[in-house]
């Protein structure tokens, strides 16, 4: 059994007792849909009956005995696996504080029951059928596999502001994703479920600058980047990041820089990469 890759596995009827054993470097999720059993783990140990759901998150070993005629799914999953999948928007804290804990549910709905299987399902078939693009495909399936266990396990969420840290948090993980979006600080605000002000005060007071200018910067810093160490044109980089019109990209980054984007890359391109540029491929040996 390899220990790097996710696992899913169908428990099916059997005449005897049946015993699942995981190292602590693996999650252990199980769905019960009938049938009796034990989870043993460290101090903890529970009797469980189906229809129910089961997490064991990594740095526990985890036993998990079944009755005789007990059906069910389970998943294992490697702690890369699972730090890969973790969402990185504004839920991320929520889905890390679920998982991170050992979760026992009972009285699931059918419509809960469904999602899980029918991510199993998923999961399943891409580990059977190595289709292209499989790895992808999986961590999308992990992901939505933690968010939903999150959504079963999770009290609802406070209609109360979240504090100013995860404000900025929240705002400087959504920048990173969709810095190529071009999103209005109001629509930052919004996704966050804060007021315009609220957001601008809680980003001004952990990095210094108002939510506008930090995204400013990181168009620049990217913009930069892509000038001086790829061989896209100008007006390239600016669709890559989200510009419709390469003269406006052109504006942007001379008001920033005071250098259209053809001069800062004549200006600062490392030696190195400039005299690299100059070998043609007649020149090899």
């Amino acid at each position: 059994m390899d220990r790097q890759t996710i696992q899913a596995e169908r428990i099916k009827s059997a005449l005897t007792k049946t015993e699942f054993a995981t190292s602590g470097g693996r999650a252990t999720f199980m769905l019960l849909v009938s049938g009796r059993g034990a989870f043993i783990s460290d101090e903890v140990e529970r009797d469980f009956a189906g229809p129910c759901l089961i997490w064991a998150p990594t740095g526990w070993s985890t036993r998990i005995s079944l009755t005789a005629g007990t059906r069910g799914l389970l998943i294992r999953m490697p702690e890369r696996s699972l730090g890969r999948a973790l969402p990185t928007d504004v839920i991320s804290a929520h889905v890390r504080q679920i998982v991170s804990r050992r979760i026992f549910l009972s009285d699931l709905s059918d419509g809960v029951m469904q999602s899980f299987v029918g991510l199993f399902d998923k999961i399943e078939s891409e580990l059977h059928e190595m289709a292209p693009g499989r790895d992808t495909v999986l961590h999308h399936c992990v992901s939505l596999l933690l968010i939903e266990i999150w959504r079963a396990a999770a009290p609802p969420l406070q209609a109360t502001e979240p504090q100013p840290h995860r404000i900025s948090d929240s705002f400087l993980n959504l920048v990173e994703l969709h810095l190529q979006n071009h999103w209005t600080v109001g629509e930052y605000a919004r996704r966050i479920g804060v007021s315009r002000d609220r957001l601008n005060e809680a980003v001004r007071r952990a990095i210094g600058i108002p939510p506008h200018q930090h995204i400013q910067r990181r168009l620049m810093e990217e913009a930069k980047a892509l000038l001086v160490t790829t061989n896209l044109q100008v007006a390239e980089v600016g669709y890559k990041l989200g510009f419709s019109d390469a003269a406006y990209f052109t504006r942007f980054f001379r008001r920033h820089e005071n250098l259209a984007p053809g001069q800062f890359r004549r200006t600062f391109t490392p030696l190195w990469r400039s005299r690299s540029e100059e070998i043609s491929f007649a020149d090899w040996p």
